[in-house]
């Protein structure tokens, strides 16, 4: 498992655990869905923002949006904005507005 992906499993059961139940960062698998995790719309927009700060990135709803099927889709998405940040791929990385 990727660092990255680490901490986005983190990121995630830390905005899902505030609630009545806990999540452990290691139940949650790449293959899990938002509806597996019960992540509700305002949760995921929590859980964007999080990632945002946690890697100095903008997630535009094209990168990550409401039709993300699974954690797998978040941390591909999240490692692309990072090697497009890392090699100054403007094109590939849409600038904060």
């Amino acid at each position: 498992m990727s660092d990255v992906e680490e901490r986005i499993k983190a990121i995630i059961a830390k905005e899902i655990s505030t609630k009545e139940a806990s999540i452990d960062p290691s139940d949650i698998k790449p293959d899990s869905t938002l509806e597996d995790l019960k992540i509700e719309s305002i949760d995921l927009v929590q859980i964007m923002f999080a990632i945002e700060e946690e890697f100095d990135i903008y997630l535009a709803e094209a990168d990550v949006g409401f039709d993300v099927e699974n954690v797998g889709q978040v941390v591909d998405a999240v490692n692309q904005l990072i090697a497009a940040k890392e090699t100054g791929d403007a094109a590939s990385s849409p600038a904060k507005t």
